[in-house]
């Protein structure tokens, strides 16, 4: 049996995986499915057997006349499992014949089915709920808290159906929904026919509970059509190397993932990201220093200094600063590219350059502009430009931040191949550039799709990545063909193609 992971334990980490063998970048580390799956606490009503929202009616399942259901011709195929399973019918129906449960009830505290269905798998799976009971809750950080107080209702609910006794069930509801806030995973639910969005869900998986915490992460997830997750190494993990996940977003600033962290995991990130002030040279949390104009501030919750002039500046004139950059992000219309220019224009003098918020702006701007170029019947030159511009700026924060196999990685090297070769198209088209430096732009192009297509390939095949790597496939070959054409065309006039590779390499050949 080849083991990939090992379990083991420490007084800071808790319980934590690290690699068994060398494990290479792309490698399955591990494949997981879900203990318990099911709502938010605050969802819409939704179909408890494929969790597709119930927009405007439904049914009762008629075994148990309680569980609401898809109405019509009921849940649609193909569906790799069905959530409202028969114990859960016979529990249900049970009650309803000791107890009177009604329908109304169960939709009335939908919010609460994710505990439920933790709490019946006590019985239904009682190797796997021993695992769960071992998950990290933080319970008494919670204890007498606001989220506490927020879960009372579903704790009354789950004891009103007789399912613990009273010493069990003191705080036993509540460990339950600390052990699901602090362990579960976002997981999109089935999509909606025709209208395309669909309900989030809360996924709790006991082998990726189990991953340590790190802003820079070393491993890529994914979770496919089957709600099966699966872990891949995203860089080279050596044997006894901790196996680490990012909980939070890479492409927010220290301050906010720290908060986020806190709020959701109860616990301070020291990992090497967090205690280096310029956020492993990226600079996404510094803004530009007033006294020299060009050196960078950085700093924590004390002192800000400029890495030029070392000029000290407090956390409240940076904070200042940077709220005031982002309440200005908060009214304009993202959609809009001229308002995000704009933005992007005015906040530039005060913000570093790759800054969290710049890097927000110009990831929105780059998809308004993919949106007008693939619109617009003849976009321009300069559209194209700009959004590539957009991407190369955007590529080397992204690589520093998440080394390796990265989704939003290739989603940016898929939009600045496809600005690239449009660029190239439209020049070639006008006779601006000949074929030559038109097959020379196509190969810079092909380098960055097979980049793409090479992180692609491990997404499942119903996400809009795994849809965006189908794509990226048959523009592939649509690639290829047309540089077969264009190298044809050269040779057709006599001439032979030489790549800018090899004519760099002639040249430093001909200086020696």
């Amino acid at each position: 049996m080849n083991i990939r992971y090992e379990v083991q334990k420490s007084d800071i980490l808790g319980r934590y995986l690290v690699a068994a063998k060398d494990l290479k970048a792309g490698e399955t580390i591990f494949s997981d499915e879900p203990f318990v799956l099911g709502p938010n606490s605050d969802t819409s009503l939704l179909c408890f057997n494929c969790y597709l929202p119930l927009i405007s009616k439904f049914v009762v399942c008629k075994n148990c006349a309680v569980a609401p259901i898809c109405p019509g011709e009921g849940c649609p195929e193909p569906r790799h499992r069905n959530w409202h399973n028969t114990k859960e019918c016979d529990f249900f129906r049970n009650l309803k014949l000791t107890k009177g449960l009604h329908p109304m009830t169960m939709v009335q505290n939908v919010g609460s089915l994710l505990v439920l269905r933790a709490v019946l798998k006590k019985e239904a799976d009682p190797k796997a709920w021993e695992e769960f009971m071992q998950l990290e809750t933080h319970l008494e950080e919670r204890r007498g808290s606001a989220i506490w107080e927020f879960y009372d209702s579903t704790d009354k609910f789950i004891k009103s159906l007789g399912l613990l006794d009273d010493v069990q069930g003191e705080n036993l509801v509540q460990q339950i929904c600390a052990a699901i806030d602090v362990n579960s995973f976002e997981v999109r639910g089935p999509l909606i026919p025709a209208i395309g969005c669909s309900e989030i869900l809360r996924g709790v998986y006991l082998k990726a509970a189990l991953l340590a915490h790190d802003c820079t992460a070393n491993t890529h997830m994914s979770i496919n059509d089957n709600n099966i997750m699966v872990c891949h190494a995203s860089v080279d993990i050596k044997k006894g190397d901790i196996i680490y996940y990012n909980y939070t977003d890479p492409l927010k600033g220290t301050a906010i993932r720290q908060q986020h962290l806190l709020i959701g995991k109860y616990f301070k990130c020291n990992c090497s990201r967090c205690s280096d002030n310029t956020e492993k040279g990226t600079y996404m949390s510094s803004v530009i220093c007033t006294e020299c104009k060009t050196g960078f501030v950085s700093g924590n919750d004390e002192i800000w200094t400029c890495n030029i002039c070392k000029k000290q500046f407090t956390n409240i004139e940076i904070n200042d600063k940077v709220k005031s950059c982002s309440d200005k992000f908060g009214l304009i219309n993202t959609k809009d590219d001229k308002e995000l220019e704009e933005y992007i224009r005015s906040v530039s003098p005060i913000l570093a350059p790759n800054h969290y918020l710049l890097i927000d702006a110009k990831q929105r701007l780059a998809g308004v502009l993919r949106d007008t170029i693939n619109r617009e019947p003849r976009p321009t030159k300069k559209l194209m430009r700009r959004k590539m511009e957009l991407c190369k700026e955007l590529l080397p924060v992204i690589e520093a931040l998440c080394p390796g196999i990265s989704r939003t990685k290739a989603v940016t090297l898929y939009e600045l191949h496809a600005a690239q070769i449009q660029l190239a198209r439209k020049l070639f088209d006008s006779r601006e550039i000949n074929a030559t430096a038109y097959m020379d732009e196509l190969i810079v192009a092909e380098k960055y799709l097979k980049s793409s297509l090479e992180m692609l390939f491990i997404e499942p095949g119903n996400s809009p990545e795994g849809e965006l790597c189908a794509k990226a496939l048959e523009e592939y070959r649509a690639l290829k063909s047309t540089m077969a054409n264009v190298l044809d065309a050269i040779h057709a006039e006599g001439k032979i193609y030489i790549t800018a590779a090899e004519k760099n390499d002639s040249g430093l050949q001909n200086g020696n």
